[in-house]
């Protein structure tokens, strides 16, 4: 029962790379890939809504802090830059903005927990103002994939180098 809350744990603290804990704790390859994958789901369900939750109360703030001749007020010699041209400027945001314009949600899902691991994809996608039950839908499906994929790739070394 310790091995696989310690699975569980690693799941939600590293997502994906975790299987290969859940294996060299001894746990049977179907048990470690589903303590890696409640851990993950946890950690996605946690990130996203914590995301909204902190987007809803910045852009409240932000809203509250201009002042209503502020918000129009252009002189012409400075554009007046938006919450979302602000938002997600980094080589992280350019390039996490790129997959979601280019393939979607479903796109963004599936290869976001590859490029950004379970947090950065979590978060990145929240802030890119996903719908949070799609987000989390996608995300799940992408990390079920790529928790797969390590599962045998793990299972795959660890036989090679005769390892557990």
């Amino acid at each position: 029962m310790g091995r696989f809350i310690w699975s569980v744990l690693a799941g939600f603290a590293i997502g994906t790379p975790a299987i290969p804990v859940g294996l060299s704790l001894s746990l049977p390859g179907p048990v470690a890939l589903f303590a890696v994958l409640l851990g993950s789901g946890c950690c996605v369900v946690f990130a996203v809504f914590a995301m909204g939750r902190a987007r809803s109360l910045w852009q409240s703030w932000r809203a509250r802090r201009k002042s209503p001749s502020a918000v129009g007020a252009s002189d012409g010699a400075t554009p007046v830059r938006t919450a979302v041209s602000d938002r997600l400027a980094g080589t992280t945001g350019r390039r996490a903005r790129r997959i979601f314009e280019r393939y979607g949600v479903v796109g963004f899902g599936i290869v976001g927990p590859v490029l950004f691991g379970t947090w950065g994809s979590s978060l990145l996608g929240a802030a890119l103002g996903i719908p949070r039950w799609r987000l989390i839908r996608w995300l799940m499906a992408g990390v079920t994939l790529w928790c797969t994929v390590m599962l045998f790739a793990s299972d795959a070394a660890f036989d090679a180098f005769e390892i557990g």
